[in-house]
């Protein structure tokens, strides 16, 4: 990535590249890690800005085996990974929400703005990055008060609508490690976000608790999949 150097000190990561095995190929993207914001700004000043496409930007690599070949740029700063909008906050796990689907343009700072708008008290919100320290499209938002919470999970999924993109993101309780809310004694992997329940539930008294005709539509939500499933 020879392309990129003369804009300063960089580290890249290609993931994929350092496997041997024919059927694992390199990924078609990479990472590049500058050492110094201004090289980010010259490498876009050096690139073709597309407005009509979402602002998208693109910059032309020649090899030995190709020539010109537009790649696009998609510029993250490592400091946009979070956005306290509160002096010194006390992050309440119970107060924050996990929001899955999130296009890679949003920042904390937008992701921050746009829920404070919707619900209010946010005091906290951050974006979910890989070991590359890039957007996985998920991030967590805490808020200062219960009432903007709930408002926030009663949504359930939220429209996000800019002039690069449309985007319908899932709010869902962001779930710890929690014992059973019912017999306290081992762990509660399973928690339903149904009102007239909110709580965790080990194996055990979720089937006991959810045998009730007016209960066996809930369904659990579990850390590993932030998803829906019956049991």
């Amino acid at each position: 990535m020879q392309a990129f150097r003369p804009f300063g000190s960089l580290n890249i990561e290609w993931p994929g590249k350092e496997g041997k095995h024919c059927r694992h190929p390199p990924k078609g993207y990479v990472y590049i890690t500058f050492e110094s914001e201004r090289s980010i700004k010259a490498l876009l000043m050096s690139c073709t800005h597309d407005p009509s496409n979402g602002g998208q930007w693109y910059y032309q690599v020649s090899s030995r085996r190709m020539r010109n070949k537009e790649v696009q740029i998609i510029p993250w700063a490592l400091c946009d990974g979070n956005s306290i909008r509160c002096p010194s906050p006390k992050l309440d796990p119970s107060r924050t929400v996990f929001v899955g689907g999130l296009h890679g343009l949003i920042n904390a700072d937008a992701l921050a703005h746009i829920m404070d708008d919707l619900f209010g008290g946010v005091v906290y919100a951050g974006i979910d990055t890989d070991k590359y320290k890039y957007p996985i499209g998920s991030g967590r938002v805490t808020f200062g008060n219960q009432k903007s919470f709930m408002k926030a999970v009663q949504a359930g999924f939220i429209e996000i609508k800019t002039s690069k993109f449309t985007k319908k993101v899932q709010v869902d309780p962001y779930l710890e490690d929690s014992l059973c809310s019912i017999c306290n004694r081992i762990v509660g992997p399973y928690f339903c976000r149904d009102l007239h329940c909110f709580k965790y539930y080990c194996r055990s008294c979720w089937q006991w608790q959810h045998a009730v005709d007016a209960f066996t539509h809930h369904r659990p939500l579990t850390r590993t999949t932030k998803s829906s499933r019956p049991l």
